[in-house]
């Protein structure tokens, strides 16, 4: 491609392709009330009970991620009350938005209404719906990668220049959830300079939208300077894992559609090499660059899921071609629409709660995605520690203080326990909300430790094992087979002890 401006397709075939509203808006629809139907099956997630609690503790930044998805969640439950679904109604609404903006940017690549339909149902399909489901920070981090590839997908196509702030805009308000768009924005940079764009990249609008979006980030980045950077040490951390790389390309295909992983694989060679695709090119290069950032810097693989959207886009152009070629045969449309609904069903097994807890305990769906073990089995952890804080002395129990291993436990037991000792934690974000005070000298310790010997590791003195917890389902999660132990008089005061419970992870 030369440095010359392309002749804007939006001008011609794109604009004259009408968007598909009404079935697009249906299967966004249909999308945004499953989900809703079935966010309270199981329980909170972890990381959502942790997200509530963090968001009543407003900061500029925290431990290990950005302030965005701790005050919403934190918002939700101020307005909608404590429950899943109450944290879980935005995740929803972002994945049905997704869908519909996966639509226009097939519209926008040139797409039939049929292309738009078909790209909306490869998105309704995916791993997505895993998204959708759960209020985490990768919900609001693949809405803000969409409408950026949205955005830019339009700026390439000739759109007005002026709309490089919106996406200055929608670029600062994600990396005030996580700094991870940083790769897409460096691997459509990479793209653009390879495709020769030079007029995008001579854009002052272009460098305007840069200047916006760090100045939005600016408090977030600032806050991480203060406190030494911990996203980067959680980052090394998760880096430092091997397992990350081998998984990155089976999990994106199993995200990108369990049977319609091979649209998107074709949505990206559409993007590299289909002459239609000319303008677009640069996002096309991103694809393989993006995936050599997370290969390098040993990240998940759902750290490149945002870019499945022009991806799916441009496999839903292929396959519209695909089947008007067999036009005079009904075949086609019933190969695609059979394995979308095999994918949509296997999709759901794997992410949503759509069995019943024992039977989903005792398949292999746990061992395939953690995260719906994680949903089960807190109703027994605070049970199991309300039954400990109660079988205490009243005097010990007075001056007790609940420890936990992870913000899990300590959010499940703040939030969902009633009349129980006040809970803390170094795990993260927890540890800066501060020790215990210095007239707590108990503790019950919620603890992975299997000997006493953690209790004078950190200062705790002797403790002894109370009770274990048992999420009655035999369902290996992280809080299964967990020790509730007692320390009735603690060796340390708790601002010694603090530093050694800390723990990033």
């Amino acid at each position: 491609m030369t440095g010359r401006a392309t002749a804007s397709p939006l001008t011609g075939r794109a604009a004259q392709t009408a968007f598909a509203r009404t079935p697009v808006l249906a299967v966004a629809g249909l999308v945004v009330l499953g989900l809703l139907l079935l966010s309270p099956q199981y329980g909170f997630h972890r990381d959502e009970l942790y997200f509530i609690v963090a968001g009543r503790h407003p900061a500029l930044g925290y431990d290990d991620q950005g302030p965005l998805t701790p005050l919403l969640s934190a918002a939700a439950v101020a307005l909608l009350g404590l429950s899943p679904t109450a944290v879980r109604i935005l995740p929803a609404l972002v994945v049905g938005a997704c869908v519909v903006i996966t639509a226009l940017i097939a519209r926008d690549f040139g797409g039939t209404r049929r292309a738009q339909v078909i790209a909306a149902a490869t998105v309704a399909s995916s791993g997505y719906l895993a998204a959708g489901h759960l209020d985490s920070t990768t919900t609001y981090d693949t809405l803000a990668w969409t409408v950026v590839l949205w955005l830019v997908g339009r700026l390439l196509a000739g759109a007005d220049r002026r709309l490089w702030l919106l996406v200055g805009v929608t670029a600062g308000i994600g990396l005030e959830n996580k700094f991870i768009l940083l790769f897409l924005g460096a691997s459509l940079v990479v793209g653009l300079v390879l495709t020769r764009r030079w007029e995008v990249l001579r854009s002052p609008w272009a460098w305007a939208a840069l200047a916006l979006a760090l100045l939005l980030w600016a408090p977030n980045l600032a806050w991480q300077a203060a406190n030494g950077f911990p996203q980067l040490q959680m980052a090394r951390q998760i880096g430092s894992s091997a397992d990350n790389r081998v998984k990155v390309v089976p999990e994106l295909l199993l995200l990108a559609g369990p049977l319609l992983f091979p649209l998107t694989i074709a949505g990206a060679w559409w993007l590299l090499r289909d002459p239609s695709s000319r303008p677009w090119r640069a996002v096309g290069v991103a694809v393989p660059t993006l995936l050599a950032l997370v290969l390098a810097t040993g990240g998940k693989s759902y750290y490149a899921a945002g870019v499945f959207p022009p991806l799916m886009a441009g496999g839903a152009i292929v396959a519209d071609r695909w089947i008007v070629r067999g036009a005079r045969s009904r075949v086609r449309p019933a190969i695609l629409l059979a394995a979308g609904g095999a994918s949509l069903a296997v999709t759901a097994v794997l992410v949503l709660p759509v069995l019943p807890p024992r039977v989903f305990a005792a398949s292999p769906v746990p061992g395939i995605y953690a995260e719906s073990a994680e949903q089960l089995g807190w109703p027994e952890l605070v049970a199991t520690v309300s039954a400990v804080a109660a079988a205490m002395p009243a005097e010990e129990r007075a001056r007790a203080a609940i420890l936990t291993d992870n913000y899990g436990e300590a959010g499940a037991l703040q939030l969902l326990g009633a009349g129980l000792p006040p809970v803390y934690s170094g795990h993260n974000a927890y540890w800066r909300w501060g020790p215990p005070p210095a007239g707590l000298t108990a503790a019950i310790v919620v603890t992975h430790a299997t000997t006493a010997g953690f209790g004078s590791a950190w200062g705790l003195g002797a403790c002894e094992r109370a009770a274990t917890v048992d999420n009655g389902l035999g369902l290996a999660n992280q809080e299964q087979g967990v020790g509730v132990w007692v320390c009735p008089r603690i060796a340390r005061p708790w601002s010694a002890v603090w530093p050694a419970v800390r723990h990033l992870n």
